[in-house]
């Protein structure tokens, strides 16, 4: 049969229509009826039994056994130097006289009378006619002289001239008197009197020049004061002496200004932070410029000084041979000498007391004349004048010029003394400050104290910031830490200690130290001392404060060195061989412990095979508790209570069993 449809024309094919099953509409109606009667039953209070789909719990247990329990405070700190080898800045500060000298007084012209008196370096007063004190003498000498007997001018004027020149070529004014009074006594130690010749009594001419210090406090001459400066230091020249007469002006002292050299200094040169160093070897030089050149001039201050106190203790000397040779020499053999003189004049009174009888009887009897008579009667009035007048020069003598001369002599003899204590003092003060100078000196080469490495002592602010970098350049003052010479094997750690474990630390506590560096090598230390004031942590302003503990190394090691990071673990309590459970077996429910036991009555639940067993703890450690009741050794509690449904305290007292019902 031929097919006449066409190749392109497509074929429709029909798909039979499926009848729906009844089966569907039945699972559908079961399902509608499950919930709804589910519903229904849940509403009711109608509650399936879930243990079908729980699980029983299986319990982890540990023993409750025997042994120690240690109480440790872990707090971290950094390692220092525990030997005294900090350096510091040895130089001090200078205070008194900085740079010049001290002028020379020079000496007044010859013959003028207004030279200047300034004592200098010589110690030299003006000589010749320049000081008005050794001119005084020859004066008042003449005059006595002249007024004392006109016979004897001759002789006065002799001893005169020998003082005048005793007063020109003494060397200074304290030694004026006892250049005259030398004088003098050369002059007539070898006179005698005879007759009526009035004695030269030396006591009546003899002058006492007070004395002069030797290097007063101030100058008298007049000059202007000059600036110089030498040697970085400044120096003022005193004044020159005033002129005066025929002689030159004397050159005034110096008075150097009280200055002040601060105790500081700039660091030269320094070995590179962690060099290692013996003992002795260099490790610092401070600049010592200033130093040396102030030494140098010091050195001239004292050798100066020292004269001043060689002269003034030669000047005393001098004054007290003077002094013995007028009160022991002098003054007696004056005294002496009036007493002769007083008795030749009373025998020359008498003589002429008998010679102007005898002449008056005569002139009775016409055998002398009037004229002889009277010239008899004119002399025993003239030996009665001589006669108490040298009985006037004992009195005087005695009474006034003698005293009068010793008191001066000891009063000037005094001062002296004085002057030369001051000498002195000033001396020892110069000497001070020379040795001073020389330690200073030596102060700016700082040595290492003993073997060592080479510690850089930066200071830090409160918030560790470095404010003051110790470097070449940078200046240091008094007393300010250089560097430290750590040793390994004298190390200690300086710990922080947080205000709420601080009393729990106490001097002489063992501990353990584990370096941050070195983990694997624990050490031992022990706690030297801590801190009675707290140091705020973050500022001054911070409410949170710190204190330090020092823990010593006892057995140290050669890498060990300042700075490093270490934990230190503070040993605050032990218990030896107690009842202890670990601290994950103890549960905290209303302020009280209680551990999970193992629950084997009959009774027990198979979802909850265990119960609360309220329990006393004594002393926690890092990993146990010690247990004083509730539990005994090698009773098996839960190890992680924490997983466990947390108890209720009154209901878990009241069900609470004997301790040894526990026991298996």
């Amino acid at each position: 049969m031929q097919n006449h449809a066409s190749a392109g024309s497509p074929i429709i094919i029909e798909t039979p229509k499926q009848r729906r099953s009844m089966s569907k509409w039945l699972t559908i109606l079961a399902a509608v009826a499950v919930v709804c009667g589910s519903t229904w039953a849940w509403q009711q209070g109608f509650r399936p039994s879930m243990n079908y789909f729980e699980s029983p719990i299986r319990l982890s247990l540990v023993e409750v056994d025997r042994g120690d329990i240690v109480l440790l405070v872990v707090e971290n700190g950094s390692l220092e130097s525990a030997s005294d080898a900090t350096v510091k800045c040895q130089v001090e500060a200078l205070v008194g006289q900085v740079g010049g000298t001290t002028g020379a007084g020079g000496a007044g012209g010859a013959g003028g009378r207004g030279g200047g008196t300034t004592s200098g370096a010589s110690g030299k007063a003006a000589s010749g006619g320049g000081s008005p004190q050794a001119a005084a003498p020859v004066a008042t000498k003449s005059k006595s002289a002249r007024g004392a007997s006109g016979a004897s001018s001759k002789t006065q004027s002799s001893g005169s001239t020998s003082g005048s020149g005793s007063a020109s070529g003494s060397g200074s004014a304290s030694g004026a008197a006892s250049s005259s009074a030398s004088a003098t006594s050369s002059s007539t130690a070898a006179t005698t009197t005879t007759g009526s010749v009035k004695p030269v009594i030396r006591s009546f001419t003899y002058m006492v020049t007070p004395h002069v210090p030797l290097k007063p406090a101030t100058s008298t001459g007049g000059g202007a004061s000059t600036t110089a400066t030498a040697s970085a230091t400044t120096t003022r020249t005193g004044g020159g002496g005033g002129g005066g007469g025929r002689g030159g002006g004397g050159r005034g002292s110096t008075n150097g200004m009280d200055q002040e050299k601060p105790g500081s200094t700039r660091i030269i040169s320094i070995l590179r932070e962690g060099t290692k160093v013996k003992k002795g070897e260099i490790v610092c030089e401070l600049d010592a410029s200033a130093f040396r050149d102030e030494l140098k001039v010091q050195k001239i201050r004292h050798l100066q000084a020292q004269s001043w106190v060689e002269q003034a203790s030669a000047i005393l000397e001098v004054n007290k041979i003077t002094l013995r040779e007028y009160r022991d020499g002098i003054y007696p053999q004056d005294l002496q000498l009036i007493r002769q003189y007083i008795q030749t004049c009373q025998i020359e009174y008498d003589i002429a007391a008998r010679n102007y009888t005898w002449s008056s009887e005569m002139m009775k009897k016409g055998l002398r004349a009037r004229s002889q008579v009277i010239a008899d009667e004119l002399n025993v009035q003239q030996t009665l004048i001589a006669l108490n007048e040298a009985k006037g020069m004992l009195e005087r003598l005695e009474k006034f010029t003698g005293p009068k001369l010793i008191k001066s002599l000891e009063a000037k003899l005094a001062s002296i003394l004085t002057d030369k204590l001051a000498q002195d003092s000033s001396f020892a003060l110069e000497t001070e400050r020379l040795h001073r100078l020389e330690k200073n000196l030596a102060a700016c080469t700082l040595r290492a104290p003993d073997d060592g490495v080479v510690v850089y002592v930066n200071q830090a602010n409160g918030w560790g910031r470095v404010e003051s970098a110790i470097e070449e350049g940078v200046t240091v003052r008094q007393d300010q830490p250089i560097f430290q010479l750590p040793d390994p094997r004298r190390l200690r750690v300086k710990v922080r200690i947080n205000e709420t474990k601080v009393a729990q630390i106490r001097p002489g506590q063992d501990c353990q130290i584990v370096i941050d560096a070195f983990p694997d090598r624990k050490l031992v230390g022990k706690v030297t001392d801590v801190t009675a004031i707290a140091t705020p942590v973050n500022g001054p302003f911070s409410d949170v404060r710190v204190y330090f503990a020092l823990v010593s190394i006892e057995q140290g090691f050669a890498d060990l060195r300042p700075g490093l990071s270490a934990e230190v673990s503070f040993l605050s309590d032990q218990r030896s061989q107690v009842d202890r459970v670990p601290l994950a077996a103890i549960r905290e429910v209303g302020g009280e412990s209680f551990v999970a036991i193992p629950d084997r009555s009959p009774a027990a639940k198979p979802q909850t095979p265990y119960r609360w067993q309220k329990v006393e703890l004594g002393l926690s450690g890092p990993d146990y508790v010690e247990v004083l009741s509730g539990v005994r050794q090698g009773d098996r509690v839960v190890a992680d209570a924490l997983t466990l449904e947390a108890p209720e305290p009154s209901a878990v007292s009241a069900a609470s069993s004997p301790v040894a019902s526990l026991s298996p």
